[in-house]
Parts: structure tokens; C-alpha cells; sequence
């Protein structure tokens, strides 16, 4: 390899979207969400499911029946960044092309927070809709194929989808 290919290799910047696992503590559950990074810069954005109090307007990780379940974009979640926790970058590519699929899930967040869904009480989590299945619903829109299935995690609720109708107006096309 010639120096001057080197030095040009080394200045692209690569664009991913990463499925990643919060390992809940005391539990062998998983809370799965999306990253967007890039080669320089690192983490870029954060897609979640999360409980959102409707009356105080306020986020958290574990909700009550009377949170509703919310898509939250938000790069400045720290508490979901684990050393070890399980990733896969399972989109990569220049950043038109990821942005693109990015943009595609972002898209989507006004009609899936417009169901204004029921945040799940603990034990619901493992037949009802919760942050799993917006992970789930997020990557298809994105057109990852097989979501529920990218991570070696236990996350209840992984296998549903928040709507259908939504993931076929939103989903990225190529």
C-alpha cells in the first residue's frame, strides 16, 4: 500500500447505525435502542422508547401505567451507555446513505408519540407493547432486516410492532 492511499483511507468517515442493549440491572432483560455514529465523532444521535409523563413532560427509563410509551431522540443519554454492552453495526456506509435511513426512522416519531400508547406496568412488558417494540418498529422502518433478532438479549416485546400501517408509509426505500 502506498502512503498517499493510506492517509486517504484513514480520512473517511464512516457513518453506522448501531442496534445496542442496556443490560438492566438485577434482571437478564435487555432495553434495546438505536445509535447513529460516525468513524470521527463517535455517538451522533439516539433513538429510544421511553415513558413520558404527559403532565410533568418529563422522561425516565421505567414508567407507570400513567406514562405513555414515546419515541425519544435524544444523543445525550448517558445512562444507557454500558462498557460491554452488547452492539451491532448492522448499517454502515458514507452519510448520505445512513443518514437516509436515520431520517426515514425520524420521520416516523410524530405518528408513532401521536398513538399516545400506554406505558406498560412491569409485568406487561411480556405481551404488551413497550420500548422493545419500538426498537423493533424503528428498524424495520429503517430497513434492517430482522431487528428483534441483531442482539444475543432477552428484551420482552421485541417480537411486536408498534403499527404496520406506520412501518409501510415510513419505511426507507432504496
Amino acid at each position: 500500500m502506498k502512503e498517499g492511499e493510506n492517509i486517504k483511507e484513514q480520512s473517511v468517515n464512516h457513518y453506522y447505525i448501531e442496534a445496542r442493549a442496556f443490560l438492566i440491572p438485577y434482571t437478564p432483560f435487555t432495553h434495546n435502542f438505536w445509535v447513529l455514529a460516525n468513524s470521527k465523532n463517535g455517538l451522533i444521535d439516539q433513538l429510544h422508547g421511553l415513558a413520558f409523563n404527559p403532565e410533568t413532560r418529563t422522561t425516565r427509563a421505567i414508567g407507570s401505567s400513567a406514562d405513555l410509551l414515546q419515541v425519544i431522540r435524544n444523543a445525550n443519554i448517558t445512562w444507557s451507555l454500558q462498557q460491554n454492552q452488547p452492539i451491532n453495526s448492522c448499517i454502515t456506509g458514507n452519510e448520505a446513505e445512513v443518514r437516509q435511513r436515520w431520517q426515514a426512522a425520524l420521520n416516523a416519531i410524530h405518528a408513532i408519540n401521536a398513538l399516545e400508547l400506554p406505558y406498560p406496568n412491569f409485568w406487561q412488558h411480556f405481551y404488551k407493547k413497550n420500548s422493545n417494540t419500538i426498537f423493533n418498529t424503528l428498524g424495520q422502518i429503517m430497513g434492517v432486516a430482522s431487528p428483534a433478532q441483531l442482539l444475543p438479549t432477552w428484551a420482552p416485546g421485541i417480537d411486536l410492532t408498534i403499527s404496520q400501517d406506520i412501518i409501510d408509509h415510513y419505511r426507507y426505500k432504496e
